[in-house]
């Protein structure tokens, strides 16, 4: 079956989720086909960057308006690239030790509870 995006992306920004991205082949192909759908723009989100070679040339090269990952994983100066956004996981993991210790509720930090 060939790749397709369901809906009408013309003129719009797609945003692409994933958990993980390793080696960037299936994502890199994702955002071509949004943009030869017509999409304005792409944006990549996903949770862990593996980053695997030869990941960050498919990411600069895929079209991509940006490129999200944590820091879950080291994301080392050879695999950065223009595009690629890093954000740091370390507030969720502070608030979640804070939580633990003053017997409240870590399920809150994922309701939007503050």
């Amino acid at each position: 079956m060939a790749n397709r995006v369901v809906g009408d992306v013309t003129g719009r920004t797609c945003v692409l989720v994933d958990d993980l991205i390793d080696t960037g082949g299936t994502i890199a192909e994702a955002v071509r086909v949004c943009m030869e759908s017509g999409a304005k723009e792409v944006i990549v989100a996903a949770t862990h960057g593996v980053l695997s070679d030869p990941a960050a040339t498919r990411l600069q090269e895929s079209g991509a308006a940006e490129v999200i990952v944590t820091d879950t994983l080291p994301i080392t100066e050879d695999k950065r690239f223009e595009k690629l956004t890093v954000l740091s996981i370390a507030p969720l993991i502070a608030r979640a030790i804070e939580e633990v210790f003053a017997d409240g509720s870590v399920t809150s930090l994922f309701e939007g509870n503050s």
